[in-house]
């Protein structure tokens, strides 16, 4: 493991660079990890020699490049699914720019927004009783990826607050899913870690009481994906383990080591697509 550590330190690319400064050259000392990885040089000469010479639009499989480039696409779904526990059942989508563009496609396919002008126009979403209204319960920590998205929909947020110890609420949480339990589509979608503190969300304590009360669990992984295992359909014997499952998570794959460059990532059942 430390001669794999190893190797990843030194294909960073533009680790051993310096910087002119108000004290002269100083090497480069990146520390900013939780906005973007950088780039690796071992990945950027793989893509320059195997994928580049082969590309070509994923949509042309009449031709031998277009083939390729589509199988390599599919590879890649294939390693995604393994690397997170998923299956056949979900769906797994390449958006975008990061967890933004993730969240957004989710909010896009289950039909829980108005395009801007209609809305500015029409005001349509005044059309939609209060209670068939979707509700969205987010956490105290949530970047605005998560956020504004669902601020813009259609649906409701309610934010649950942190508990004494700076974790999400879960008593709280309980309350809130009790107070909405007459709303047609109940959401929880929740930061797996706060981007500006570290601090890890019980993922599993809170995706078995949203499905207790009939919500979706979406866990946007942006801070966290580099550094927690993530199962989409965890093998969980414990209480109530059945319920621990993901419906949808959204990955930033550009803030991982090597990732500059690659699109936001939406993992979700495929139920949610029908």
């Amino acid at each position: 493991m430390s001669s794999l550590i190893e190797t990843i330190r030194e294909s960073v690319i533009g680790s051993h660079d310096a910087v002119p400064g108000p004290f002269g050259e100083r090497r480069v000392t990146y520390a900013d990890y939780t906005a973007s990885g950088r780039s690796l040089a071992f990945i950027e000469d793989y893509i320059r020699e195997a994928v580049l010479p082969l590309y070509a639009n994923t949509h042309t499989e009449s031709s031998g490049t277009g083939l390729q480039t589509t199988r390599f696409r599919e590879e890649a779904r294939a390693i995604i699914r393994r690397c997170l526990g998923a299956t056949d059942d979900h769906a797994v989508l390449f958006c975008g720019s990061g967890s933004t563009a993730a969240i957004n496609r989710m909010i896009a396919v289950m039909g829980l927004s108005i395009p801007c002008n209609l809305e500015d126009r029409y005001q349509l979403s005044d059309a939609i009783p209060a209670g068939e209204r979707p509700v969205v319960f987010i956490g105290p920590y949530e970047h605005h990826s998560n956020e504004l998205p669902w601020r813009e929909s259609i649906a409701d947020v309610v934010t649950i607050p942190e508990d004494a110890d700076g974790h999400i609420d879960l008593d709280r949480l309980e309350a809130e899913l009790v107070a909405y339990a007459d709303r047609p589509l109940k959401i929880g979608s929740f930061s797996a870690a706060s981007n500006v503190t570290g601090i890890l969300s019980d993922v599993r304590s809170i995706s078995i009481a949203l499905h207790k009360h009939g919500a979706l669990s979406f866990w946007d992984f942006a801070a966290a994906a580099p550094y927690v295992s993530i199962e989409m359909s965890p093998d969980d014997d414990g209480v109530d383990g059945h319920l621990a499952y993901k419906d949808a998570i959204f990955i930033s794959p550009h803030k991982l080591i090597g990732g500059p460059g690659t699109p936001g990532l939406l993992v979700a059942r495929k139920e949610l697509f029908t």
